[in-house]
């Protein structure tokens, strides 16, 4: 590299300078690393929506119980009815989110084993508190969809907390 590449040069009355460089970088790299934040959450409706339609779905097929095959064909119509609802409600927050980053499946798996675990344990403890207390099977998955959908609405608030803080320490 001859010495005239290291001194800097004049553009428009303007310095340009290896230091102004690296700032620009640092500048685009906060920006990235901003949109890839960004990207990641969740609108403040999803929450109440998703635990809307699990709680809906539990409704639905404790109603159906003991009605016989229509009953049961109606329960199925529902519980598919309320995965449509949260799967276009999935769709709805990606298309919101001005930047997609697509992580590879076993980055998203990672990412979601703690809350995954936490609702798995939730609903557990919920099942197993509903037969201890001698409640029926419509009060039991009334019960298990309700702390189901609480806890994915609280799943989503506590991601977009920490997602908040992080853009705050961004700048």
């Amino acid at each position: 590299m001859s010495p005239q590449e290291n001194t800097p040069t004049r553009s428009g009355g303007t310095d340009v300078s290896a230091d102004r460089a690296t700032d620009a970088l640092r500048s685009v790299e906060s920006a990235r690393a901003g949109a890839r934040l960004r990207a990641g959450l969740t609108p403040s409706w999803y929450g109440p929506a998703a635990a809307a339609a699990l709680i809906a779905s539990g409704l639905g097929q404790a109603w159906a119980e003991g009605r016989g095959g229509w009953g049961a064909a109606l329960s199925l119509t529902i519980a598919l009815a309320g995965l449509a609802l949260l799967l276009a409600l999935v769709d709805a927050a990606a298309r919101r989110a001005e930047v997609t980053v697509t992580r590879p499946l076993s980055a998203r798996l990672r990412r979601a084993a703690v809350p995954l675990s936490a609702l798995l344990v939730a609903g557990l403890a919920t099942w197993g508190l509903c037969h201890a207390f001698g409640a029926d099977r419509g009060a039991t998955k009334i019960a298990l969809f309700a702390v189901l959908g609480l806890g994915t609405w609280a799943v989503f608030a506590a991601r977009n907390a920490s997602i908040g803080r992080k853009l705050r320490d961004i700048g």
